[in-house]
């Protein structure tokens, strides 16, 4: 960690139209009475903070490197607010919306890698009393005792220091909190920062080889602020007194190497004999007693933040899968939240079975043996004509975690009967099969992560009625329910959601209807939400910082297709630390993916299972648009009669010739009448154009496999060629 000097003013973004109404928006909010806050969500858009003018003005003041663990991240740094937005944890005490009204204050916010973003989460520790209420910047900081070095305010070395080996040890309460929270002594950082000084130490092997350091260092060189605090502590024993090496950052480097040049061998001598010393310093260090019981006191739940979002899944052999993978990335590039998957493809082509797959490798063996009635549909028949199992091979599915070495593992070996893989949950998993029905018989689910998956499995299974347990919350937690039931129910300012000892209903439009007497599809999203909600708060006291995996099989069940269009977008506001994996055959259901969430499966010419490549952008199609894009691959939303029409048509106008598969014309007299009438454009372009459009879509329906975007590469090389050609 370095000392961060940034400019005193705010970049412009900061003073645009669009952050204006955000903040007008966010005080009319925290302006409400305590009753009225505590039921509604705050309604802070946080996609405003992955606006690029605003991170490149955070990348600059931070040098490119993330403001706590000095890691270089360049561009791909995170937007974090130091004093977080809501729900600020210290020890025990949780405060809802502290500290919302800085969110848009340039003093505090940092630029840091995704590691320090997640370790962090939403902990401010502080001794005493937070700042009052809607108290300004400067009050807030002179109010309270802050437990996290500030960079940008004052000098880490008071709190932090730095060994050759390339751990770091806390000199202070504020230090002890901070290596804490960030977790400052994680391998990958103490193996950077050893590698880093001894590409150092090797400068000094010899006077007369002495390469200078300002060739390895530089402000925005990772784990510059560790060395540059190691540099000084040597220079200090080296050079006392007034022949010491003055200067801050690259201009003291500049000055060492000045120094070593005009050493002789009894200077370097003493200098190797100081580094030597610094050598010996170990992990055994003293320590005040303080930061070591408040540590232990704090108890910060490091593995939650950090550890358990998925990187990668293999599926190997499963079902109708011979083999499959893919992976999810480390965050979303331009939104806030947690990265999703949505999985498209045809009937049979295994969206349903990736679900169960995963459900399996997370929950572990002790709760997936509860469904061994199922393993042996689970193996993959080799026999193309007849289904056996006779020399199946062995069922693998692994689930590969960011930040974490340790993946989950499901391995079934069906000649053996055997199950291998991870004994224990990863983290908390539900899963929703595509009939979601509820029992109000039932009042909860039954012991073990498997019970909460269960519905991926048997299709006769039910979800438990959460009625009882949703009348029986109380206080805080209530209102943190009824605040993201709003979201998702997409309830306006005047509804509500009515919750008492002896019914549930939903007072919207001026009137009052009970859940039972709604339509499906609100009961389906309702029970299912509620469900997710109920289970979450098993384990996190906030649904805002609850971490876990949710899959959901053809989300679009039951709902009109305003909700089709809503549901990703309100789920993952509401649960913004929720990875949620869902299928679908509707491409209303697609808005609120991010490019790269959606992957589609495909029958390749072998009649293999494969994910289709190259896909275009979702972002800005219609529902038509997706329809025929490469995500569902229709021709077109037209009339089906007419299709084959058109279809009969098309089948005359291209062939391909067997004996090089090349494409040759044959059009019949009656054809090329009807075609000449349904030619497009009056210009020679145009119609280059189209005739390149005809011929993608033909081949892409007669087509089989993986050749969606490569059709296209060769349709838009076709329409280039073709305009290049001179006329004649």
């Amino acid at each position: 960690m370095m000392r961060i000097s940034r400019m005193k003013n705010p970049p412009s973004y900061l003073k645009s139209r669009e952050v204006y109404e955000q903040r007008q928006n966010l005080l009319g909010y925290l302006r409400r009475d305590d009753f009225d806050r505590r039921v509604r969500r705050d309604g802070l858009n946080e996609d405003i903070f992955f606006d690029p003018q605003l991170r490149s003005a955070l990348e600059t003041a931070f040098k490119g490197k993330c403001a706590f663990c000095e890691s270089y991240i360049g561009a791909n740094g995170r937007v974090v607010h130091f004093r977080p937005l809501r729900h600020v944890r210290g020890n025990e005490e949780h405060e809802q919306d502290y500290y919302l009204w800085l969110a848009f204050e340039w003093r505090n916010l940092f630029y840091a890698c995704d590691y320090c973003n997640k370790a962090k989460g939403d902990y401010f520790p502080i001794a005493g009393k937070r700042a009052d209420y809607l108290a300004t910047y400067d009050e807030v900081v002179r109010q309270e005792a802050a437990l996290l070095i500030d960079p940008t305010a004052e000098d880490p070395s008071k709190h932090l220091k730095f060994l050759i080996d390339g751990s770091v040890k806390a000199l202070s309460l504020k230090g002890s909190e901070t290596i804490s929270i960030f977790y400052l002594n994680r391998p990958k950082l103490v193996s950077g920062r050893n590698e880093l000084f001894a590409e150092i130490l090797e400068s000094f092997n010899s006077r007369f080889y002495y390469k200078s350091l300002s060739n390895v260092l530089t402000t925005s060189s990772a784990y510059f602020g560790a060395a540059l605090q190691i540099l000084k502590r040597v220079a200090k024993d080296w050079l006392p007194g007034r022949l010491a090496i003055k200067g801050n950052n690259e201009a003291f480097i500049r000055n060492f190497d000045d120094a070593l040049f005009q050493s002789d061998s009894s200077d370097w001598d003493r200098l190797n004999a100081i580094l030597r010393g610094e050598r010996d310093l170990g992990l055994d260090n003293e320590i005040d007693d303080e930061p070591v019981a408040f540590r232990q006191t704090a108890q910060y739940p490091f593995t939650k933040p950090i550890a358990k979002e998925l990187e990668s899944i293999s599926i190997s052999n499963f079902k109708i899968i011979e083999n499959l993978s893919f992976q999810l990335p480390g965050s979303r590039t331009a939104k806030s939240g947690a990265p999703a998957i949505m999985i498209l493809g045809e009937n049979a082509a295994g969206k349903s079975s990736i679900l169960c797959a995963i459900a399996l490798a997370l929950i572990g063996s002790r709760e997936s043996q509860k469904f061994k009635k199922y393993f042996a549909g689970l193996v993959r028949s080799r026999n193309e004509g007849l289904f056996d199992q006779l020399d199946g091979s062995k069922v693998e599915v692994k689930v590969n975690f960011h930040f974490d070495i340790n993946p989950a593992i499901f391995n079934y070996d069906p000649l053996s009967r055997s199950l291998v893989g991870s004994l224990d949950p990863s983290m908390v998993v539900l899963g929703y099969g595509a009939r979601r029905f509820f029992n109000p018989k039932i009042k909860s689910h039954g012991g073990g992560m498997a019970a909460r998956v269960k519905t991926l499995f048997d299709p006769l299974a039910t979800i438990p009625y959460p009625g009882e347990w949703l009348r029986s919350q109380t206080g805080s937690r209530l209102d943190n329910i009824m605040a993201a039931l709003r979201v998702v129910l997409a309830l306006d300012d005047d509804d509500e959601l009515i919750v008492e000892h002896d019914r549930l209903a939903v007072r919207a439009n001026g009137s009052v209807t009970p859940i039972d007497a709604l339509s499906e599809g609100y009961r389906s999203v309702f029970i299912m939400t509620v469900d997710i909600i109920r289970e979450l708060l098993n384990h996190y006291d906030f649904l805002e910082e609850a971490q876990a995996i949710v899959l959901i099989d053809e989300i679009e069940t039951h709902l009109h297709p305003r909700w089709k269009m809503q549901v990703m977008t309100s789920l993952r506001k509401v649960l913004p630390k929720v990875q949620f994996i869902v299928t679908t055959h509707d491409p209303l259901c697609i808005r609120g993916m991010d490019d790269g969430e959606v992957i589609v499966l495909q029958r390749d010419q072998n009649q293999r299972i494969s994910i289709l490549q190259d896909l275009p952008s979702v972002s800005g199609m219609t529902a038509e648009q997706l329809l025929v894009s490469d995500y569902f691959g229709l021709a077109s939303t037209a009339d089906p009669g007419t299709e084959i029409r058109l279809a009969t048509i098309s089948g005359d106008i291209v062939r391909r010739r067997p004996e090089d598969g090349g494409i040759e014309a044959s059009i019949a007299v009656s054809t090329s009448n009807l075609i000449g009438r349904l030619t497009l454009g009056d210009t020679p372009t145009q119609q280059i154009i189209q005739s390149a459009l005809i011929r993608y879509l033909e081949e892409r329906e007669s087509r089989i496999g993986n050749v969606g975007p490569e059709l296209r590469y060769e349709a838009v090389d076709a329409v280039l060629k073709a305009l290049s050609t001179p006329e004649v």
